[in-house]
């Protein structure tokens, strides 16, 4: 019985978000934004710290304007360096309610900062879950398998699903598969880019035929390329163009403040798909200026449990992403919270009228659109940017087979040098292998003028290889 209404639950929310405009659910998340705001002020000592050195009166932020216009902008450096989390937490939230603590990935300059939640939000997170994966994958529908392979102990819980916490265990991963798929209408593996290219290396080593069941992707921790999108589908045999088929999409969450807070719907990846054969579409959805860079992935988002924010936008409206997540029992409450992250939000009527204007087969997302353009550190000189070098690995599917995910770029004296790793068992040419992704890159859009070299390095020779665990996020390049 309690699963029967928790089924009915989910569908009674689902068919509320779909009957409500996105504008409107942008006004209620507005105004749920100043309650939240309101019970921040008063239970954080420090926040209200920030709020008086800003000069800023709780009292007299009365509007969502307000509230974007006087409000302090916070981060890791001025919050979790600054303040001791005792601090940080609401005085109406005990220690004893704690239940949970997820720590931040640690990969930028400014260290780690916490995710806590209580026993309260615990008890209540398998729902929320439950509810995103039936939008997804229609779990009320297919009995489901999902494998979760993040690492740095991120964990799901459900009450709809089979939940298989592995982490960055690809041996275990596929046992499962081998041993208990057949038992489920669908998979669902949940990892990040490197790791699952990680693992379907593995998998194929293994004999592993992913063909036999109904799979499903859920890409979380860092931006991917179309290209890898497809070279995913065609090692685990997920059809893209079929609608009734798996799926293959993002999530983005921060880790202080919580998982999944935009997420990839079919809707959005056929908009980013076509966007990927128009430049025309592009600059229509996105501005003039998105085609200069990586294409940006489109996310949908819950504005009754996230307020999104661009700030310093440029001309076509693309800039910093600030988040305020609306939840009035959250322990720590982080009011504008900057992400690190190049985004813009999408007008939804702009988005209508780019659809039919392209004539689109894409239905429109029924929620409100974010485009990333992602990470602020990502973008290079000379208007090179991380995510570029990501589509190229995988643009030729037989070269990307040679490679197992991980490179380095550094520019020095001048020149920009790239050192891709190849895969464990790779048998084509090095230097071959390096002139491929040297044309591949050089032919994507963008006015560079530095030289680049390309450089691979046999799997146990990668200068970079023992930063590669699977538990720490790689990094692609340093200054």
């Amino acid at each position: 019985m309690k699963q029967i209404f928790a089924r009915l639950s989910r569908r009674l929310i689902r068919a509320q978000l779909a009957r409500t405009s996105p504008a409107s659910l942008l006004k209620l998340g507005g105004k749920k934004a100043l309650r939240c705001f309101q019970r921040a002020a008063g239970q954080s000592g420090a926040y209200r710290t920030l709020l008086e050195e800003a000069g800023v009166d709780p009292s007299r932020i009365r509007t969502v304007a307000d509230f974007i216009t006087h409000c302090p902008l916070l981060e890791k450096a001025n919050t979790f360096r600054r303040f001791n989390i005792s601090d940080l937490i609401a005085k109406d939230i005990r220690p004893e309610r704690i239940a949970s603590i997820l720590t931040s990935s640690g990969h930028g300059a400014n260290g780690y900062a916490l995710g806590l939640s209580t026993r309260a939000q615990m008890t209540s997170t398998p729902a929320m879950i439950d509810l995103g994966l039936d939008m997804a994958f229609n779990t009320d529908r297919y009995r489901t398998l999902l494998i979760n392979c993040l690492p740095m102990g991120v964990t799901f819980q459900s009450n709809a699903v089979c939940v298989a916490n592995v982490s960055v265990r690809e041996d275990m991963a596929c046992a499962i598969v081998e041993q208990a798929g057949a038992l489920f209408d669908q998979i669902i593996l949940c990892g990040d880019p490197l790791f699952l290219k990680r693992l379907c290396d593995y998998s194929q080593a293994k004999g592993l035929d992913w063909g036999r069941y109904r799979m499903n992707v859920v890409i979380g921790e860092e931006t991917f390329s179309e290209s890898f999108r497809a070279y995913l589908a065609t090692r685990l045999g997920i059809n893209l163009d079929d609608d009734a088929g798996g799926m293959i999409g993002s999530s983005m969450g921060v880790g202080e403040l919580g998982l999944n807070l935009f997420n990839e719907t079919r809707e959005t990846i056929a908009l980013r798909r076509a966007c990927s054969q128009s430049a025309a579409l592009l600059a229509d959805v996105c501005g003039a200026s998105a085609g200069n860079g990586p294409l940006p992935t489109f996310l949908g988002f819950n504005p009754l449990r996230t307020f999104a924010e661009i700030i310093s936008p440029d001309a076509d409206g693309i800039g910093d992403l600030v988040i305020t997540v609306l939840d009035l029992q959250a322990p720590v409450p982080l009011m504008r919270y900057r992400t690190g992250d190049r985004a813009s939000l999408i007008d939804h009527h702009t988005l209508l009228t780019c659809i039919a204007k392209h004539a689109l087969k894409c239905a429109p997302p029924s929620l409100p659109v974010i485009a990333l353009h992602g990470r602020a550190k990502d973008v290079l000189p000379d208007s090179w940017h991380v995510d570029l070098f990501k589509s190229a690995l995988y643009l030729q599917p037989d070269i990307a087979r040679q490679l197992s995910g991980a490179f380095r770029i550094a520019i020095k004296d001048g020149r920009v040098s790239w050192k891709v790793q190849r895969a464990q068992d790779a048998s084509a040419d090095c230097l071959q292998t390096a002139a491929a992704l040297k044309e591949c890159i050089l032919n994507m859009q963008g006015s560079h003028t530095l030289p680049l070299d390309v450089e691979c390095f046999d799997y146990p020779k990668f200068p970079y290889g023992q930063s590669i665990d699977y538990e720490r996020k790689f990094s692609y390049w340093v200054e």
